[in-house]
C-alpha cells in the first residue's frame, strides 16, 4: 500500500477587527495545526459606520505580516485567509430548479444546479461571500437532503446565501493587494466563530452563537446541522467602557482597564476598588457603582441581540442554547444575566486545553475558526467566484464539495 505523504502546505490567517489585527501562520503536523509565527496590532484602518482608511489598513497588515512572518520563510510560501465583518451584511434564501429528464440525479446535476443557483443570487452592490445548500426538492414534492440517485423530471436546491457589501469587500481585498498578498478566502466572521466553539450536537439540536466583540457582535444560528441565520449588530464592548469613562469621568484606556479588572454582572457587597487615572488623582469607589454601571448595559446589549434574533420566528423557536464569546464575554456572571434574558440554557465558549496559548481567550474565536476553515479550504473553493460585468459566472471548483457530500 503507497504511504501517504503528509501535507507541506504552509497557511497564514488574518482576523481583522475593529479594534485588533492577528496574523498567524502555521502548518499541519500530527493532524494539527502548529503555530509557525503569530503578531497582532491595534487596527487603526477602521473608521466608524463600516469605512476603511485604505492606506492605514494596509500599513497594519504589513506591520503584522513583517512581524509575524516565521524565520528563514517568504511570503509567498503560504496560502492566505482572511475573515471579513459588515454591519451592512445580508442573507436571502434562494430557490433555482433544473430540468433533470426522469434519469436518476448524478453529482454531475447537483454541480449544474448549484452553478445556476449562484448565478441567480446576484444582488446589486452586494458580494456573495457564503452560498450554503440547505435541502433539494424533487418534483417540488419531496425534500431531500442527499438527491443522488432520485428520479425526478425537475430538481431544485434552496440555499442560505450571506452578502457583504461589494465596496467594503473590493476595499479590504485592495489593502491586501498593495502588500502582494493573495487572499484564497474570505470568511464571514461570524461563521468562523461559530466554527471554533459550537459542537455537533449543539448544531444538530438548534444553537445561536453570539460573538461579543469590541463595536459589533456577530451572531450564527444553526439548526438541523444548517445555518439559517446571521446578523452583525453594531453594540459591543466598547459601549461598556464609553459608559464607565462617562459615569466615573475618568479616560476611556482607564475604563478598559477598570472593566477588565473590576467588571462584574454580579453585586459585590460594596467592595472599595481603587481606579486609576493618567490625568486625575486615582479614585477609590465601590464595586457596586463600576457593576451599576457596566449591568444596565450589558442587559440592553442582549435585549438587542435577544430581539433581533427572536424577529426570525424560526430561529426563535428551535434555538435550545446559546454559546457565548468573544473579548467582551470574559466577565463575572454573564452567564446567569443572558440566561435570564434568552430563556435559554447558555455557556461560554472557550478552549479547554489549559496549555494552549489560546486558553480562556475568547477575544481569538475568529481566529481559531479561521484556522478550522483554512484546513477545510477545498470545501469552500466554489467562493472562488469570478465577477464579470457585475454578473456571477458559474463556478470551475465544485468537485471537492460535491465529492465531499455525496461520495
Amino acid at each position: 500500500m503507497l504511504k501517504l505523504l503528509p501535507s507541506k502546505k504552509k497557511y497564514c490567517v488574518f482576523d481583522i477587527g475593529t479594534e485588533k489585527l492577528v496574523c498567524l501562520f502555521f502548518r499541519i503536523q500530527d493532524g494539527k495545526p502548529f503555530i509557525l509565527g503569530m503578531d497582532h496590532q491595534k487596527n487603526i484602518g477602521f473608521l466608524n459606520d463600516n469605512k476603511i482608511d485604505k492606506e492605514k489598513l494596509s500599513t497594519t497588515i504589513s506591520q503584522t505580516l513583517k512581524k509575524g512572518l516565521p524565520k528563514n520563510t517568504k511570503v509567498y510560501d503560504y496560502e492566505y485567509f482572511s475573515n471579513i465583518t459588515d454591519i451592512n451584511s445580508i442573507t436571502r434564501k434562494n430557490f433555482t430548479e433544473i430540468d433533470t429528464g426522469k434519469l436518476g440525479i448524478t453529482k454531475k446535476d447537483v454541480r449544474r444546479v448549484f452553478k445556476k443557483s449562484i448565478i441567480e443570487s446576484r444582488v446589486k452592490a452586494k458580494h456573495l461571500i457564503h452560498s450554503y445548500p440547505i435541502n433539494f426538492r424533487i418534483d417540488n414534492k419531496k425534500v431531500v437532503n442527499d438527491p443522488i440517485d432520485q428520479k425526478c423530471e425537475k430538481m431544485g436546491i434552496s440555499s442560505f446565501n450571506i452578502y457583504i457589501g461589494s465596496k467594503l469587500f473590493e476595499s479590504i481585498s485592495d489593502c491586501f493587494k498593495n502588500e502582494k498578498i493573495n487572499i484564497k478566502n474570505f470568511f464571514d466572521s461570524g461563521v468562523a466563530s461559530a466554527v471554533a466553539n459550537l459542537n455537533d450536537n449543539e448544531k444538530k439540536e438548534g444553537v445561536a452563537c453570539i460573538d461579543l466583540g469590541s463595536k459589533t457582535s456577530k451572531v450564527v444560528v444553526f439548526i438541523n446541522d444548517k445555518i439559517v441565520y446571521t446578523k452583525v449588530i453594531p453594540v459591543g464592548g466598547e459601549h461598556v467602557t464609553t459608559d464607565i469613562s462617562k459615569g466615573l469621568d475618568i479616560s476611556r484606556e482607564s475604563s478598559e482597564h477598570a472593566k477588565i479588572l473590576y467588571g462584574t454582572l454580579s453585586p459585590q457587597f460594596n467592595e472599595k476598588i481603587t481606579i486609576n487615572s493618567k490625568f486625575f488623582k486615582n479614585k477609590l469607589i465601590s464595586r457596586n457603582l463600576l457593576f451599576g454601571i457596566i449591568k444596565p448595559r450589558y442587559e440592553e446589549i442582549f435585549e438587542i441581540l435577544r430581539d433581533n434574533i427572536f424577529d426570525d420566528l424560526y430561529a426563535r423557536v428551535s434555538i435550545k442554547s446559546l454559546v457565548i464569546t468573544g473579548g467582551a464575554s470574559k466577565i463575572y456572571g454573564i452567564t446567569n444575566i443572558s440566561e435570564s434574558i434568552f430563556n435559554r440554557k447558555v455557556r461560554i465558549g472557550s478552549v479547554v486545553n489549559k496549555q494552549s496559548f489560546f486558553y480562556n481567550k475568547p477575544e481569538f474565536s475568529t481566529l481559531l475558526g479561521l484556522i478550522k476553515l483554512a484546513q477545510e479550504s477545498k470545501n469552500y473553493e466554489y467562493s472562488n467566484k469570478l465577477i464579470q460585468n457585475n454578473f456571477f459566472t458559474a463556478f470551475d471548483k465544485l468537485e471537492n464539495w460535491i465529492e465531499e457530500s455525496y461520495a
